[in-house]
């Protein structure tokens, strides 16, 4: 070949199509739910463990005081944490959900518990801020205590999306009409964000523009993404066919 044409000279992949994937029928929800556990197991796991072993106090997540033991047991633990969700994700890829309806069924349940969360933990805190003001909100959350907030809203959040992902998947199931759908949607939010609102000892009626607001967030967000986790599954299992 004339070293002159050498910049004339295509390159291409030598195979017409992309290789073959050994992956067969995944559930990207599994995946995630995985992934999420994993990394909580052991990021957790690491700081109070570390805590235990060292003999440390437990962080005031209010107003922490840090030292470089405490850094050093946070910094590693988002790392293990992560590593390990890594490794649930990718070891959940390997196992197969062959039924389709038991893939959407973990698909639905995993994206309205992870938006769930997301959106309860929103939609609640602008309610209290409204309700009781910024700093008093804040104190409130303090009272109760900070750590115990978080578990108390992130159990409540987990409740009303999977509530609301176990009414999604039976309604797409028995076809029941929109209407009674976000009824009781709505009947389940109202009660939790009654009950949020009640356990904080907080007065006045914005909990009601919390509730009813929660599932029509909720459902535009969990539906785009079901859709995306349902097409990722086809294009993984045409790929391995």
């Amino acid at each position: 070949m004339n070293t002159n044409d050498w910049g004339n000279k295509t390159i291409r992949p030598k195979q017409d199509r992309p290789p073959k994937v050994n992956i067969r029928y995944p559930c990207p929800g599994l995946c995630r739910f995985s992934g999420m556990i994993s990394f909580l197991v052991v990021g957790l796991g690491v700081y109070y463990g570390g805590i235990s072993v060292l003999g440390l106090a437990p962080l005031d997540w209010a107003a922490p005081v840090w030292t470089g033991k405490h850094l050093g047991l946070v910094v590693a633990g988002l790392i293990l944490g992560a590593l390990a969700g890594l490794l649930g994700f990718a070891f959940s890829m390997t196992i197969e959900v062959r039924s389709e309806r038991l893939n959407d069924l973990i698909i639905v349940l995993w994206q309205f518990l992870a938006n769930g969360m997301l959106v309860w933990i929103l939609t609640i805190g602008i309610a209290m801020s409204v309700s009781l003001g910024r700093e008093e909100a804040k104190a409130a959350v303090l009272h109760f205590g900070a750590e115990q907030a978080v578990i108390h809203v992130l159990v409540i959040g987990s409740i009303v999306g999977l509530v609301q992902g176990i009414a999604f998947f039976i309604a797409s199931i028995i076809r029941l009409p929109f209407v009674a759908y976000i009824i009781f949607c709505e009947t389940v939010s109202l009660i939790a964000a009654r009950i949020h609102y009640f356990k904080y000892g907080i007065e006045g009626k914005f909990w009601i523009v919390a509730g009813l607001i929660v599932p029509v967030l909720l459902m535009i967000l969990a539906r785009g993404m079901i859709e995306r986790d349902r097409r990722q599954r086809r294009l993984i299992t045409e790929q391995s066919l």
